[in-house]
């Protein structure tokens, strides 16, 4: 009986340890200038901005804010007054954090106190500085004129290799945090290890992450998830291969996390944010699978997700083309679905735009080649100048349809459409449906040769 009493005391007393160290607290204290009202720690999902706490100055010094946390492992945070003013931080394990600055330039401020935030600062430059090494070494490997070049180059490469290795090998035993950080910022070379693979896109999309340990729950909840897998989907939606093959890569590396874990959520956000940026329609795929994963798990972030899909879907290929009503030289208004029951390319263009105006005698051609076969063309012109529009319409022999705010960039129509260079098509069937994008030169011929030659 003595013996089970001991045994309800130790566990009792071991309880009431563990009770206390979990509530033990880690203080941070913001000297910041020039901030207005309050100032947040945020946590960021791949996909949100969440606030962890928000606080206003102390009443003592209307420069200072403090926050407090639980202490535990070192987690990414971000400081700031709004998500996107915010400063990236380390915060759990240590005590008396400092942040000195001024919240017009928050993400300068300077952390003081913390060996681990210096200690990530330190790697983050040596990371830097061997990508920018790697980076150069390639150029050289690349426009090698003889073999006695390119040997030099592939040593060069092989060098900067040994040295992000050694770097990774030496924080494993010292941090493994930052050996994390550091190992999802690791990619030798091609030339130096590309046994096994015939070029060296394979080799990219299979290594890219070879020093990754996917199963590592120290990945859960850190942003260099996020980058690197934006970084990557990027990369092999810009290099021209087939869809399917984009696919293949993106799943069978998303597939060597534990799923539905933080960290698939934050590379899944990642590969989303890399194929939207070069308007990949796989996007869509991935978005309805983060919702449909992380739906339950991320309410907030799935709600942001399915309101980009929502507004991602009006111009993807399928979709019926927004309506819009602009300004003809003439001064009458025109409506897109006026032009309905013919194939319409909308063309965004300027008279001050060389690749615009270079392009323009092959659109003619196609004009005249197809135009009484159901084909028109609607230029929308980010002009500003009346004067230039019409002059560059009546140059070029531009013998269709055209509208304009002369807002320049600001053109409503350009907005709408979400376009963020020039040149840039869209072609719309007789329905008003959106079948292509960016159709130029010979994509173009190639496209309505298929639409009325058959």
């Amino acid at each position: 009986m003595k013996s089970f009493q001991y045994i309800f005391l130790m566990l009792s007393l071991l309880g009431a340890s563990f009770g206390a160290q979990a509530q033990e607290k880690v203080k941070i204290r913001c000297e910041l200038s020039g901030c207005q009202g309050s100032l947040a720690l945020f946590t960021f999902d791949g996909v949100t901005f969440q606030e962890a706490q928000r606080v206003m100055a102390t009443p003592s010094n209307g420069n200072v804010y403090e926050f407090s946390l639980n202490k535990s492992e070192p987690k990414f945070y971000y400081v700031g007054p709004f998500a996107n003013n915010a400063r990236p931080i380390l915060l759990g394990s240590e005590t008396g954090v400092v942040i000195k600055g001024d919240c017009g330039n928050i993400r300068q401020a300077s952390i003081v106190g913390s060996a681990i935030n210096m200690d990530y600062e330190k790697v983050k430059v040596r990371i830097t500085n061997h990508n920018n090494q790697h980076g150069m070494g390639l150029r050289d490997w690349a426009m090698a004129k003889d073999e006695a070049a390119k040997k030099t180059s592939i040593e060069a490469l092989k060098a900067v290799d040994d040295k992000k290795v050694a770097l990774l090998d030496s924080l494993k035993k010292a941090n493994q945090l930052l050996a994390r950080v550091v190992a999802i910022n690791t990619y030798v070379s091609y030339p130096n290890n590309s046994t096994g693979y015939n070029d060296e896109l394979a080799y990219f999309a299979n290594e890219f992450f070879h020093f990754v340990d996917f199963k590592d729950a120290g990945y859960n909840g850190m942003p260099w998830v996020y980058e690197n897998f934006s970084a990557y989907a990027q990369t092999l939606a810009g290099v021209g291969i087939p869809p399917t093959e984009i696919k293949k890569y993106l799943d069978q590396t998303l597939a060597k996390f534990p799923e539905g874990s933080s960290a698939q959520q934050m590379a899944m956000a990642g590969v989303m944010a890399g194929l939207q940026k070069r308007k990949s329609a796989g996007y869509m795929e991935y978005a309805q699978r983060f919702i449909k994963t992380f739906g339950e798990k991320s309410p907030k972030a799935a709600e942001a997700v399915q309101e980009e899909l929502n507004r991602a879907m009006r111009l993807m290929t399928g979709a019926v083309a927004p309506d819009f009503a602009q300004t003809t030289p003439e001064g009458k208004d025109l409506k897109l679905s006026d032009l309905r029951g013919k194939y319409i390319l909308i063309d965004f263009w300027a008279s001050w735009c060389g690749p615009c105006r270079q392009e323009n005698p092959n659109v003619v051609r196609m004009y005249e080649q197809y135009k009484d076969k159901g084909f028109d063309i609607l230029s929308v012109s980010l002009d500003s100048a009346r004067d230039r529009w019409l002059q560059a319409i009546e140059q070029d022999k531009l013998a269709w349809k055209h509208v304009s705010d002369l807002k320049g960039w600001s053109n409503a129509v350009a907005q709408m459409y979400e376009v963020s260079g020039i040149p840039k098509t869209f072609l719309i069937d007789p329905q008003g449906k959106i079948i292509a994008t960016d159709l130029r030169g010979p994509s173009l011929e190639a496209k309505l040769k298929e639409l009325f030659d058959r």
